[in-house]
């Protein structure tokens, strides 16, 4: 891709005597700030000032780049550089950066991009589009700083075309770019396997469950009810992850809330990654008499008059927790922290979570509603990656002690980096994001995902403005353990035949008693 930019650093008063060391400036932007991060062989990829003028208050300028660093990130690395230059000898300040006229160059040729013609017409951000044989020239005008500093521009090219790239890193739709970038390992790849172990069972584990009358399927799409045997089963694994790993690692449990607000889901860059993944929430208007009407209408004809209960809404402000740790990020929101009360961690094992999988529901290994325990913590980068991995060891130990066949793998879909995918703020990163481990099931190719082991660097630091008192670094971290997902394994190796559990299940399990029911199951 190739950027030419037509834009302004704003002064707040004339700047005509800075103008020797202005020139000096660019001079030395062009081969240092503006190329930083490219290779020798890449500096054309960079971005260069090709012309510039004094106006007033303005300096107005005209940037092009190619991929590396672009035009408008080069005007915002220009910014603070220069306030620093010339508030010191001339007293001058910076009000902020404009783009006047923006013209990006999109190739379209062999090994170019497909560009969605449609889409870019319904944006009204694009003023004009020219096609051309071999690229497509889309034109923006007057953007804002604040708009440069949302990185605007590059999720519009993000949206109108169907490769994605990063760095110069191309890959087909569909790939996980910002894993394969900041992940030091293959995404997918294999880290750790266990022994081998006996398994008793091959049929398909919700029909056998259903036939069992362990389970009955909800009206609600991704919804069951548990009846006593499978809850029984899921209570005595919940308390052996307690003791075998939370407990261990000194975690107090916390009550979580489950309605989130849509702003924390927000700053947890959530909305960007995934916002098709939730279940939204409208609270009511107060309007009795509109609320009288629906109910008169559902009286009436006996159907949900859902015309009338879409007035009676207000815009969503909520989501179901699709996540669980969203509110310890919001509990630690503009708080400081003292580095000597670190790591400060909790578990929160209080509820549902919620997640609509679309099309992707089936049985009881991927639904919409599910149970899990959530292990979040807080300290420095070594003591995260620290705790992150002693979850995953101790989870491990676990499986083996539960004679159950897993295998652990690098996470190729760190939820919580989405919504970096076309930014650059400056995040710190771990080496792995996210380390997965799946309990296998017999005749198929991938085992169903029960513990997922994350570090997010400084994603949610910034994100939620937590601080260490003394500017010491710090990140956070969080691991889920899957106990819907837990049972699938279980069930899938061992069976429904409890002679064949391990002892450590067999010793705890409860008898329990289904209600008697003529029809089912």
């Amino acid at each position: 891709m190739k950027f030419k930019l037509n834009g302004k650093v704003i002064f707040n008063k004339k700047i005509e005597e800075a103008e020797e060391d202005i020139k000096t400036f660019i001079d030395e932007a062009n081969n240092e700030i503006l190329i930083k991060g490219t290779n020798e062989d890449q500096k054309d990829k960079g971005a260069h000032i090709t012309n510039w003028n004094i106006s007033d208050n303005d300096l107005n300028l005209e940037i092009i780049s190619g991929y590396k660093v672009r035009a408008h990130d080069g005007l915002l690395r220009i910014k603070n550089p220069l306030t620093q230059l010339l508030g010191k000898k001339y007293h001058m300040g910076v009000r902020g950066i404009y783009i006047d006229n923006y013209e990006i160059a999109i190739p379209t040729g062999k090994d170019g991009y497909e560009f969605n013609k449609e889409t870019a017409e319904s944006l009204e951000d694009i003023n004009n589009i020219e096609i051309n044989e071999d690229n497509v020239v889309i034109t923006m005008k007057d953007i804002d700083e604040g708009a440069i500093k949302k990185q605007t521009v590059n999720r519009i090219i993000k949206l109108i075309t169907n490769k994605k790239e990063i760095d110069g890193i191309i890959a087909d739709e569909g790939d996980d770019i910002t894993s394969k970038i900041i992940t030091k390992f293959k995404p997918g790849e294999t880290v750790f396997e266990s022994p081998k172990f006996k398994t008793y069972f091959e049929g398909d584990v919700t029909e056998k469950a259903i036939e069992l009358g362990w389970i009955k399927s909800f009206p609600g799409r991704g919804q069951w009810f548990y009846g006593p045997e499978i809850t029984a089963l899921q209570r005595v694994l919940e308390e052996i992850l307690l003791e075998e790993v939370i407990e261990k690692l000194d975690f107090h449990e916390a009550l979580f809330p489950k309605l989130i607000p849509l702003e924390t889901m927000n700053k947890m860059r959530y909305l960007d990654g995934l916002p098709e993944g939730m279940y939204y929430c409208s609270p009511p208007k107060r309007d009795p008499e509109l609320f009288n009407k629906f109910k008169n209408e559902l009286a009436i004809n006996r159907e949900i008059p859902m015309e009338l209960l879409k007035k009676g809404l207000k815009n969503p402000g909520y989501v179901l927790g699709a996540a669980q740790c969203e509110p310890f990020y919001e509990f630690l929101s503009h708080e400081v922290i003292d580095k000597k009360e670190l790591p400060i961690k909790l578990y929160d094992k209080s509820g549902w979570t919620y997640r609509w999988e679309s099309g992707g529901a089936k049985g009881i290994d991927r639904v919409h509603e599910f149970q899990r325990i959530e292990t979040v913590w807080l300290s420095t980068p070594e003591e995260v990656n620290k705790i992150r991995d002693q979850t995953l060891e101790l989870s491990q130990e676990l499986a083996n002690k539960l004679e159950l066949e897993w295998y652990t793998e690098i996470g190729d879909d760190p939820f919580y980096l989405e919504g970096r995918k076309a930014e650059n703020r400056g995040i710190e990163f771990p080496e792995v994001p996210k380390y997965e481990m799946r309990l296998k099931v017999p005749g198929q190719d991938k085992g169903v995902a029960v513990v997922s082991a994350n570090v997010h660097g400084t994603h949610f630091i910034q994100g939620f403005s937590i601080k260490e008192a003394h500017g010491e670094k710090i990140w956070t971290g969080c691991t889920g353990f899957g106990l819907t997902r837990w049972i699938f394994g279980v069930l899938a190796q061992k069976g429904f035949d409890d002679n064949n559990w391990p002892k450590i299940i067999k010793d705890r399990i409860k008898s329990v008693k289904s209600p008697k029911i003529l029809t089912w199951p």
